[in-house]
């Protein structure tokens, strides 16, 4: 990667929030089924409305959606889709793509920790990876449009990273 990089840029900008909501995190044990059910629970506080704000942005790289999987693996656990936090979506028209960032990038996250979730507990969320070189096509999009951006569509990118990382954060730390 050249110094000058911007998704070198966006994940050093990135990198004390995203750290953050690991620790918040960590506390879960998801081979012990009711740790593991807050988790998909606190995921379920933000999933559902950042992945309904994103069907209504244009001009997004394509992804896919996964409520239908976290809602179906709660549902196994016996349990619905818990109410979403406060979230006012960020303004800007990079932040939707910011947005995005974090959510794609989860998947990366989730396909290692459903090796962690315990025998017989359902993870069809957390396995909902990329298809095959979806990663990567989406971060060369990112870094053209970035490339491409002035700075305060720049800008408004790493706010909604910030955004999203934050709603996430939060909703690691409600017991409910």
């Amino acid at each position: 990667m050249r110094e000058d990089d911007p998704l070198t840029k966006l994940r050093e900008v990135s990198r004390t929030i995203h750290e953050q909501v690991d620790r918040a995190y960590s506390g879960f044990s998801l081979s012990d089924a009711a740790s593991y059910t807050a988790f998909l629970q606190a995921h379920g506080r933000v999933l559902p409305q950042v992945e309904a704000w994103l069907k209504t942005v244009v001009k997004l790289p394509s992804w896919r959606e996964r409520t239908e999987y976290l809602r179906s693996d709660l549902v196994e656990l016996g349990h619905d889709l818990p109410e979403c936090l406060d979230w006012q979506p960020p303004s800007g028209i990079g932040a939707p793509l910011g947005v995005l960032y974090v959510l794609e990038g989860s998947r990366l996250g989730g396909k290692m920790l459903a090796a962690q979730v315990g025998e017989g507990l359902p993870h069809t969320y957390l396995s909902a990876g990329h298809e095959k070189g979806g990663w990567p096509a989406f971060l060369q999009t990112l870094r053209e449009r970035l490339q491409n951006a002035d700075d305060s569509h720049r800008q408004s990118v790493m706010d909604g990273v910030t955004s999203a990382f934050d709603l996430f954060r939060r909703a690691a730390t409600v017991r409910r």
